[in-house]
């Protein structure tokens, strides 16, 4: 029995040491940037540290998202760095329903809040938290 244990775990960590990796495979230096902000004010892009989210236990499908029918049917080999498809701003434009800035306001806050609820270390929740002059 303690021989299977032990087999177990040597397949079982090669398997998870080939997932993550995928997970990391978006650069983390990712600047997120919509043309103008609330009320007409333009503040600086936002440095999003994406292996960071990933590190807290994010998956791609919580944040990358593909509805049809109110289910996201994302398929993950799809999200490759670069892919101009894959980008917030290639469904969320200036003129659609939800617009690039109000989707990322609307994607990101939501966990930004949750903590606080939750009496951990808060993630930034104000503008400037995340939108850092330099």
């Amino acid at each position: 029995m303690k021989k299977s244990g032990f087999y177990m775990v040597y397949l079982l960590i090669p398997l998870m040491l080939m997932t993550v990796p995928s997970l990391m495979a978006q650069s983390d230096k990712m600047l997120l940037d919509s043309t103008k902000g609330l009320r007409g004010k333009k503040r600086p892009p936002v440095n999003f540290p994406h292996n960071f989210h990933v590190e807290k236990g994010f998956n791609c499908k919580d944040c990358h998202h593909l509805y049809e029918k109110g289910q996201n049917i994302l398929d993950e080999s799809k999200l490759v760095e670069g892919d101009k498809e894959i980008q917030c701003s290639a469904c969320h434009g200036p003129k659609t329903r939800l617009n690039l800035e109000r989707a990322y306001h609307e994607q990101c806050i939501g966990c930004h809040k949750k903590p606080l609820k939750d009496q951990k270390k808060t993630p930034p929740r104000y503008c400037g938290g995340c939108h850092v002059r330099k």
